[in-house]
């Protein structure tokens, strides 16, 4: 059975989602390290607790990204 055209769209436009969540995502991270490099130590230590979390986030976008990435595949 070949995948219609309906359904690649779709799975497209999943993969422009996830990347564009990623990309959104890497740049709340740089803005908070580069915020973190600008106060005082107690504050720094709560922008580091929140990078990590945000990395941990981004993992799991990364991992969405790759399965919508399969998705895709998989019609093609």
């Amino acid at each position: 059975m070949t995948a219609s055209y309906v359904e690649i769209q779709g799975a497209q436009a999943d993969i422009d989602l996830w990347d564009g969540l990623i990309k959104d995502h890497n740049a709340l991270i740089g803005a908070m390290l580069q915020r973190m490099s600008q106060v005082a130590s107690p504050e720094a230590e709560w922008f580091d607790e929140r990078i990590t979390e945000a990395e941990s986030i981004e993992n799991r976008l990364v991992v969405g990204l790759d399965r919508a990435q399969r998705r895709l595949r998989g019609l093609i």
